[in-house]
């Protein structure tokens, strides 16, 4: 075995990574929240690295030295080899054992861990019982908006294929979701969630989120259903027969020639090569942890926002150095949302009021999705913006939407409403969003409006004028400076008055590795690794600009489910 020590930097700066004979990695995984380097691999690890960066400027660039064939302890032999159990690793592993392919599925961390729990699908038997079937013609349409959001920078591919078979894959995990107890696990209820409806047909939300309650982590939408689908999942794996290790990071990528046979990984009982016959697949999530990553790729997102993202890039830098290309816009995405907003409406959805600057001035039309809505105060001096809202809009319909499909309204009364608030108020200060960390949310309340302003720590004559611009607006029914919808012209005059600090919440990157329709990874010629296959938030090309959430949960429900669950099929041949 060799390998490459080094990267050409003009190729680099290209996007492409240089190919060694056998590439190397820091500790990776699914579900971890940090990273580090491998036990007794750290001061070697970090001296080549710091050399390579002298010369390359990121220390990333740079391949660790090989581990020795004599520290390898043992051999396992199976059909595929998958690095991290997450989501999209859980369901290629399910998918290819129930195919009949033996799997070895590696996880660094004890056990699987799920984050979330809308998981975006079209024309699952869910969908249709509900009244949402969506023709060929229908999402035609709505994904051709798509495109001009991410800018043609996308894989239009990969996205038709999310919508002809993510039904089926929904339709296969509602089956093993409903049934889970029959593994051991809990039975799950597939439910619809409810969607922002834009009766000017520009940024509303699209119909096919699906969550699964009624287990430990999701009795309702404040809590984290997915880590119950990654529960049953890695039962269902348990119970197929593929052989899960825990407790076991992934290390280096080995190659025969251009080929990828297989994984060094460090357990227990030390290093251990996992030979994949038909395909060694990452599932190692994002690299937001990285922050020279950031730096390399996406540094406004690295600049403009708060926190950072959740996994540390090591597959990704597996990889690169096997060869891999970044996506071919060269650009990797970031998910930016602002949870603030969740505390007013107990929705994950934009706030429609009043929002101004640091200046105390009005800065876009507030009528947006939440991504896109982060996305317009990120630009913002000091990267935020504040809401500011009275004691009617708890009487405002227009929000106070339905959290389900056929389920009951987030709210009954204006008095609910007006309850929660004051919650909030009176809270710690912090709120947790589906285990992504706990964000500060400080929501005030002040019986003037004067009092509101000096609260808010915002410059009282530009913003007092800016209310009182914003009033006539609303009385008149015509938005003179943005031009918002005369419906969400809503007042900021009847007492008592609320406001909040938003900031955008950088939740995780998506993209990173360059790869085909079926999860193929390219070089920077576009010729396919061998072997070597991505998923998850690993896989390139599927968002340019910002991750959008007009379709609720499309990466979880595109690059995890249904992509997972194709990638499974056709590496056992039943594709």
């Amino acid at each position: 075995m060799s390998t490459s020590n080094s990267m050409d930097r003009r190729s680099f700066l290209k996007g492409a990574f240089a190919t060694g004979a056998v590439a190397t990695a820091a500790a990776t995984g699914a579900v971890a929240l940090t990273g580090c380097a491998p036990e007794g691999k750290s001061d070697m690890a970090s001296t080549g690295a710091s050399e390579g960066a002298a010369k390359t400027g990121y220390t990333f660039e740079i391949a660790p030295e090989t581990i020795a064939e004599s520290d390898i302890t043992s051999t396992v032999e199976s059909d595929i080899v998958i690095i991290g159990a997450g989501f999209s690793g859980l369901c290629c592993a399910l998918s290819a054992a129930e195919n009949g392919a033996s799997v070895t599925l590696l996880e660094r961390s004890d056990h699987v861990t799920g984050r979330g729990g809308s998981i975006y699908a079209m024309n699952s038997k869910l969908t249709k019982e509900k009244g949402y079937e969506c023709p060929v013609e229908e999402i035609a349409q709505r994904y051709k908006r798509m495109m001009g959001y991410h800018s043609y920078r996308v894989d239009g591919s990969k996205w038709m294929t999310h919508f002809h078979r993510s039904g089926e894959a929904m339709d296969w995990l509602i089956d093993h979701m409903t049934q889970a107890s029959s593994v051991g696990g809990n039975d799950l209820t597939p439910v619809m969630e409810h969607w922002y409806g834009d009766p000017e047909d520009i940024n509303g939300e699209f119909p096919g989120t699906h969550e699964f309650l009624d287990g430990p982590n999701g009795l309702g939408p404040d809590d984290n259903p997915q880590q119950d689908v990654c529960d049953n999942m890695a039962a269902y794996c348990a119970d197929a027969g593929v052989d899960i290790r825990y407790n076991t990071t992934a290390e280096q990528l080995v190659k025969d020639g251009n080929k990828v046979t297989g994984v060094v990984a460090k357990g227990s009982d030390g290093y251990v090569l996992f030979n994949g016959t038909k395909g060694v697949v990452l599932a190692t999530g994002d690299f937001g942890m990285d922050k020279e990553m950031l730096e390399k790729f996406i540094p406004w997102a690295a600049h403009q926002t708060e926190f950072g993202g959740i996994f540390d890039g090591s597959g990704h830098k597996m990889a690169y150095w096997a060869g891999a290309a970044v996506d071919k816009s060269e650009t990797p995405t970031p998910m930016i949302f602002c949870f603030q907003w969740r505390s007013i409406t107990r929705q994950v959805r934009a706030f429609q009021g009043l929002m101004v600057n640091a200046d105390g001035k009005r800065y876009t039309n507030e009528d947006n999705v939440i991504s896109h809505g982060a996305l317009a105060f990120m630009g913002q001096k000091g990267h935020c913006a504040w809401a500011i809202w009275d004691d009617d809009y708890a009487n405002e319909p227009q929000w106070q939407n339905h959290r389900y499909v056929d389920g009951p309204k987030v709210f009954e009364t204006p008095d609910e409403v007006r309850a929660y608030w004051q919650e909030t108020i009176d809270g710690p200060g912090t709120i947790n969003m589906n285990g992504s960390g706990d964000i500060e949310v400080k929501m005030v309340k002040a019986n003037t409006v004067e009092e509101l302003v000096s609260q808010l720590g915002l410059p009282a004559d530009e913003t007092l004028a800016t209310i009182e611009r914003y009033n006539g607006y609303c009385e008149k029914g015509v938005d003179e400076e943005f031009g918002k919808r005369k419906e969400l012209l809503l007042p900021v005059k009847n007492g008592p008055f609320y406001g909040i600090r938003c900031t955008p919440w950088f939740l995780t990157t998506t993209g990173g590795i360059r790869c085909t329709d079926h999860m193929e990874v390219m070089d920077e010629n576009n010729e396919i690794i061998e072997g070597l296959y991505c998923l998850g938030s690993m896989v390139g090309d599927m968002y340019c600009n910002c991750y959008s959430t007009h379709f609720p949960g499309h990466n979880l429900g595109g690059t995890c489910l249904t992509f997972g669950y194709l990638t499974g099929r056709q590496l056992a041949g039943a594709e």
